[in-house]
């Protein structure tokens, strides 16, 4: 049987973002983000449905899911709620590496889908954590007759176990991204909406705007200037001739701005506001 490493999940797309460190208060957990593009980085800590790994040396010791952003899952790691098992272990496990001068890294992967079924979305994040947490032996994941378990069956069997309503978990506070240094972009571009850019959502910055983006595979968040919540996309260098960008992921949701807001064959105008974020701006008022 084939061994699973650390270097399986870089090659499946798993991002090395950081490592927890010990806190300055007692008993206490932090992470700091030291990867290679820490803007980037942040970005997949406010991102939802995502996977994440808690790696030493190469060895991964737990794989988990967030539906919420995985800043908000870590404050469970950080501050253990009384019923939480799979945080206090984790919680623990990591201290007790820590202790001893070890490192435990964090891997995190946002699966932007392109898969469907009918008009539906498949939740890549939800499939690929059972797949790989049967290939990989995971001592800090839960157990059922000695076998690793997602933290959601865990925490089903607790509830079966205690038969009683589990303890309520405050939300964690959640501290929104700093604004863009520059509120008028770095570079400026145009969307033309022809057939295939105005129903399939297609986002090509063009030459010039491509140089002001991330590398290939990064995160991107493209906002609205309507208000619209913005959407976590990706870059894609490989798409496009001469390595220009394409935003590739979460593009239905592109289209369907369009289509609120335009008319096929207009045009929309856009900002680069850094290497990893893209703004998409209203149609202004004729006067």
């Amino acid at each position: 049987m084939t061994v699973q490493t650390a270097e399986t999940l870089l090659n499946l797309g798993f991002r090395d973002i950081g490592a927890w460190v010990l806190a300055a208060r007692e008993g206490g957990l932090d992470f700091h983000l030291d990867g290679t593009s820490p803007e980037a980085d942040r970005l997949l800590m406010d991102e939802r449905n995502c996977l994440y790994a808690f790696i030493h040396g190469d060895d991964v010791k737990y794989i988990g899911k967030t539906a919420r952003t995985v800043r908000a899952r870590f404050a469970g790691y950080q501050n253990p709620g009384r019923s939480q098992r799979t945080d206090w272990r984790c919680n623990a496990k990591i201290r007790e590496l820590l202790g001893q001068g070890a490192s435990v890294r964090i891997f995190v992967f946002n699966p932007i889908s392109y898969l469907r079924y009918g008009d539906f979305e498949i939740n890549l994040a939800a499939g690929l954590e059972d797949a790989l947490i049967e290939a990989f032996d995971l001592p800090w994941n839960g157990r059922e007759r000695g076998r690793a378990i997602t933290e959601e069956a865990e925490r089903e069997e607790l509830d079966e176990i205690r038969q009683q309503v589990p303890e309520e978990q405050p939300t964690p506070a959640f501290s929104p991204p700093p604004p863009s240094s520059s509120t008028a972009g770095v570079a400026a571009f145009k969307i033309v909406l022809g057939e295939a850019y105005y129903h399939q959502g297609i986002i090509n910055p063009g030459a010039a705007a491509s140089a002001h983006l991330g590398e290939d595979g990064e995160p991107v968040e493209v906002s609205f200037g309507d208000g619209t919540d913005p959407v976590i996309s990706r870059i894609d260098r490989r798409a496009n001739p001469g390595g220009y960008v394409r935003i590739v992921g979460r593009n239905r949701d592109f289209a369907r701005w369009f289509q609120r807001h335009f008319s096929k064959g207009e045009t929309v105008q856009a900002l680069v506001l850094d290497a990893h974020r893209i703004r998409l701006l209203p149609k202004l008022a004729s006067g």
